[in-house]
């Protein structure tokens, strides 16, 4: 349930959820795997993949809070309240890794990510965690299509805001007069697991673009620079290129 962040800010972050049925917390177990899988296929460093493990720590600490509540109304706190700061720590990993593969400053990130968590600890709130988990997955959605397109699979790129725009769309829906309805929640759920759904797709053509090359385009350069290439005639008037090094055949 990463995603879920943005429907929130639709209603008070300490506001007690409706009740739920086991099913309906068993489902959320599905846009938690999808999202994890997605970030995961995403991640383009070791430091990425931690990162997505943070999520779908955060994400697994959510749905199984809303398991414990729904069949034996078991009310664990410190599951829920981790939802927010894995996912913000897990998506600032994963956001500098992004960042790396893309050649991209990531000192501003460094900077907001350790503001957020000075206020955090200075106010005693998750509240700072809420709002830069918030904005931080996001924000990867919008790497994650920089990261397509630069990889030539424009599917890709175009699926990745079409999941946040997915998952906004569900922010009236919190609002709304029958949003506790057990009916109503499983359109939401619905519409959350579609989402994610989309978001996996998208990460995993991305990945398949990023492994059909080999590589990304800014290592690839490097190995260009690492193996130059001498230059020489053969009989026929042709150039001929061999690498530095190696041996030449005789033309």
């Amino acid at each position: 349930m990463f995603m879920d962040v943005l429907p929130i800010l639709a209603s008070a972050a300490e506001e007690q959820p409706p009740a739920l049925s086991v099913a309906l917390a068993v489902e959320d177990f599905a846009p938690t795997l999808l999202a994890f899988a997605g970030f995961l296929l995403l991640a383009p460093s070791a430091l990425g993949r931690i990162g997505a493990v943070l999520m779908g720590a955060g994400g697994a600490s959510k749905s199984t809070w809303k398991l414990l509540h729904a069949a034996w109304s078991i009310d664990v706190d410190w599951l829920d309240d981790l939802l927010f700061p894995l996912l913000a720590a897990g998506g600032l990993l994963l956001a500098l890794s992004l960042h790396q593969s893309l050649r991209w400053w990531r000192w501003p990130l460094l900077l907001i990510g350790a503001g957020v968590a000075t206020l955090a600890v200075q106010a005693h709130s998750v509240q700072p965690a809420f709002v830069f988990a918030t904005a931080i997955v996001i924000w990867i959605s919008v790497l994650g299509t920089v990261r397509a397109w630069k990889h030539g699979n424009a599917l890709a790129a175009g699926l990745f805001p079409v999941s946040v725009l997915a998952v906004i769309v569900l922010v009236p829906l919190r609002g709304h007069a029958a949003s506790d309805a057990l009916a109503f929640q499983w359109v939401q759920q619905g519409m959350n697991t579609m989402a994610q759904g989309i978001f996996f797709v998208a990460a995993l053509l991305t990945y398949r673009a990023v492994k059909g090359k080999g590589k990304d385009f800014t290592d690839a350069d490097t190995v260009d620079r690492q193996w130059p290439a001498d230059e020489h005639t053969g009989y026929d008037g042709t150039r001929r290129y061999e690498p530095q090094g190696g041996r030449r055949r005789r033309l």
